[in-house]
C-alpha cells in the first residue's frame, strides 16, 4: 500500500493505493481509500467522484458487452467478454458505480492496457 496527498481544484485528498501488477516501465494500481485531508474551518464539499478506467488485461477481441453508458454496475459484475487465445475471459467491474464511457465495441481488437470502459463512483 502507498499513500499520496493529492490536490484537486484547491482541495487536498489523502489517497491510498495498492499495486496490483508491476512490470518494467510501470505498474497498475487500485485505489483503496480516498479521504479529504484535514479541513479545519472549511465547509464540507459534495461527495467525491472517482472514475476507474477498466483496461484490457491481455490482447484479444471483444466478444460482447454486458454494460453500456449509463448502466449501474456492481463490483465483480461481468461487463465484457474478451476472447484471447481461443478462450473466453470474463472482464469484471472492479468497483460499483455508473458506466460513463465505453471505449470499445463488439469485435474490436484490443491490446494489453487499452481502455475498455470507465466507471464513476461517488464517495463521501
Amino acid at each position: 500500500m502507498r499513500k499520496f496527498l493529492v490536490r484537486v481544484n484547491g482541495e487536498e485528498f489523502e489517497v491510498e493505493v495498492d499495486e496490483i501488477s508491476s512490470s518494467e516501465g510501470g505498474g497498475a494500481f487500485r485505489v483503496r481509500d480516498i479521504k479529504r485531508a484535514s479541513t479545519t474551518g472549511k465547509k464540507t464539499a459534495a461527495p467525491l467522484q472517482v472514475t476507474t478506467t477498466l483496461r484490457a488485461p491481455m490482447p484479444g477481441r471483444v466478444l460482447s458487452l454486458s454494460a453500456e453508458k449509463g448502466d449501474r454496475v456492481e463490483a465483480g459484475q461481468v461487463v465484457l467478454m474478451l476472447e484471447a487465445m481461443k478462450m473466453e475471459n470474463e472482464i469484471q467491474a472492479e468497483n460499483a458505480g455508473v458506466v460513463t464511457q465505453v471505449h470499445v465495441e463488439e469485435n474490436d481488437v484490443v491490446d494489453t492496457g487499452d481502455p475498455l470502459l470507465e466507471i464513476e463512483e461517488h464517495r463521501k
